[in-house]
């Protein structure tokens, strides 16, 4: 009867070791694939585009503006065909904050139906950016970004 050569403890430990970076290594490869597909999104190509270049949210932050990702954990980050919705951490010179945005996908391509900001200096307020009845912003499929009014308001809001 041939006999079975059982592993020594220590082997046992660096398989242990070795599988356990390994699963964690894959699990963070994976959620960095997914927030990745998600910043190529037209939907937050957009979104962020329209941070950038609205005038009351680069007086806020400061240039340049960063995005500094979101939460893929956070119920509120949401996507699907037709609809999107996200928290994103934004930073500039003067201060940091967040942006908070739904988009919606329609003939023309993705529209940004909704744009909030809150900053860190002014935690109990979110500054509307833009709103469903301003001129649409339509992401076309060749990434392109079309404004149809390009006037820049700032307008307080509670969240």
């Amino acid at each position: 009867m041939p006999t079975i050569r059982i592993p020594s403890n220590k082997t046992l430990g660096k398989i242990c070791v070795y599988g356990a970076v390994a699963s964690i290594s894959a699990v963070m490869f994976m959620r960095w694939k997914l927030e990745d597909r998600v910043r190529n999104e037209n939907y937050y190509k957009l979104a962020i585009q329209a941070v950038r270049s609205h005038k009351g949210a680069v007086s806020l932050l400061g240039e340049p503006i960063k995005e500094s990702g979101f939460d893929m954990s956070d119920v509120n980050n949401s996507c699907n065909a037709e609809k999107a919705q996200f928290e994103v951490s934004v930073r500039g010179s003067k201060d940091k904050g967040k942006v908070f945005f739904w988009a919606s996908k329609s003939d023309n391509g993705w529209l940004i139906d909704r744009l909030e900001l809150e900053t860190k200096q002014n935690p109990n307020k979110r500054f509307l950016l833009k709103k469903s009845s301003d001129a649409p912003v339509y992401a076309l499929p060749n990434n392109l970004a079309v404004d149809s009014d390009s006037k820049s308001f700032l307008e307080s809001s509670d969240p």
